[in-house]
């Protein structure tokens, strides 16, 4: 009997030979998806390049009361910017064409506070018409990017920094805590969850400061498919076939389906009513299901539920806490943000952890370079805005409740407000 190893020698010796005569047909194939992701790469940085981005600081006036419902309308607002750029394969292959996407930021320069908004320069009016159907009294200023103050090489003899991206715990299904969580519904109270970051950063000494980015894509409904498919396993019912539109598929299937009948038709007896009496039970099964689920079960299926009713976006959420190095203290600048996103999180529905692969921290060898070139990484992505990873999906409730302008509750002095009220001139004003 031939030894197994000489029939697998033998066989890689053929292969290689039959690879030699015709390497002229392979070779191509095999780079094809290199070259693909490469080039990819090539075109969509040259189109990043070229877009132009604005800065816009946002402030309300300090007696309007809006509660983040009103920043929830205005994502829903801007959720149009789906779809928009990529119609053909000439838009993602020769000229790269990029998705919209938005950069929600607050930041504390030495305990004064601000919010922006980072949009491409085509999006602005987008923006800024939202703001002012929400905000009518709203102040828009166009401003330096404040990025620019800090050097690209930190860690440095100066400056020290410490900063991650965030990401879910559980699947994009499961949501976060919201702003209706945060309202007391018998006495109407209402406690505003950005107060906390607000009056926490506002803390911050000379020489330090805190950015925080929440990036933001509009995207498609396949996620509440996903949602829709988790929400069918929690009670215990078949998930439903999924179809594909490539028509070799449909064709397949439907070769599958003959042969089946021609395999087990002939020899089963199809009764219509015991059939009809199995799809009954099966209903009534998955009813029973329903009904023994635990309070808290029904409670993740009604959330669930409830969060695929609004429109998401894909996220990505970054921040970082830089200051001189005499007075860095990593304790207190993580402490700040991870109180602030420990605040959203469920052990029974989802929560914010920090990114194990972007934590600007290492163990074990060269732990030095290896943590610095983490913290110019992020560092290099935060400042570009860089929205190059395929996000979480967060809806437009969750992302009202993580960025909304501070609320008649907020009472930190640095809070950014409008100094007064604009009103309209006095009727009867000559012209």
């Amino acid at each position: 009997m031939v030894p197994f190893s000489h029939i697998l020698i033998e066989s890689l010796k053929e292969s290689v030979v039959f690879y030699y005569n015709y390497w002229w047909f392979f070779t191509p194939i095999m780079l094809w998806p290199i070259f693909q992701l490469a080039w990819v790469n090539y075109v969509q940085e040259k189109y990043f390049r070229s877009i132009k981005w604005n800065l816009l600081e946002i402030k309300i006036p300090r007696e309007i009361e809006k509660r983040p419902k009103t920043m929830e309308e205005f994502f829903s607002g801007i959720y149009s910017t789906n779809d928009v750029m990529i119609d053909t394969l000439y838009d993602i292959y020769l000229d790269g064409t990029l998705d919209i996407w938005f950069s929600f930021e607050i930041v504390s320069i030495e305990g004064d506070v601000h919010f922006y908004v980072r949009t491409p320069t085509r999006s602005r009016d987008i923006i800024e018409a939202q703001i002012y159907a929400q905000y009518p009294d709203a102040e828009i200023k166009e401003v330096e990017d404040y990025v620019t103050d800090m050097p690209d090489d930190i860690p440095s003899k100066d400056y020290e920094m410490w900063g991650t991206s965030m990401t879910l715990g559980k699947e994009d299904a499961y949501p976060l805590r919201t702003y209706k969580e945060f309202e007391d519904t018998a006495s109407g109270e209402f406690v505003d969850p950005i107060s906390n970051i607000v009056e926490g950063v506002s803390k911050l000494k000379k020489g330090e400061q805190i950015w925080m980015q929440i990036l933001v894509r509009a995207t498609d409904d396949k996620w509440k498919k996903e949602a829709n498919d988790l929400v069918l396993d929690l009670i215990g019912r078949k998930k439903k076939k999924k179809t594909s539109n490539n028509p070799f598929s449909i064709i397949i299937d439907e070769i599958i389906d003959i042969v089946r009948y021609i395999a087990f038709g002939f020899f089963t007896v199809v009764n219509p009513a015991e059939e009809s009496e199995k799809d009954k039970t099966k209903e009534e099964e998955s009813i029973s299901l329903m009904l023994h689920l635990s309070p808290g079960e029904k409670d993740v299926v009604t959330a669930i539920d409830n969060s695929t009713k609004r429109t998401g976006f894909e996220t990505d959420i970054r921040w970082m806490y830089l200051a001189k190095r005499d007075i860095f203290d990593k304790a207190k600048g993580a402490g700040i943000i991870f109180s602030y996103f420990a605040q959203f999180g469920s052990q029974d529905l989802n929560y914010l952890i920090p990114n194990k692969n972007t934590k600007t921290s290492a163990y074990y060898f060269l732990t030095e370079f290896r943590t610095a070139i983490r913290k110019r990484r992020i560092l290099r992505k935060y400042k570009r805005r860089e929205f190059d990873e395929k996000g979480y999906v967060l809806n437009t409730e969750e992302l009202a409740t993580l960025f909304h302008f501070p609320t008649i509750e907020v009472k930190a002095p640095v809070a950014p407000r409008v100094e007064a009220k604009k009103g309209k001139p006095p009727a009867g004003l000559p012209i």
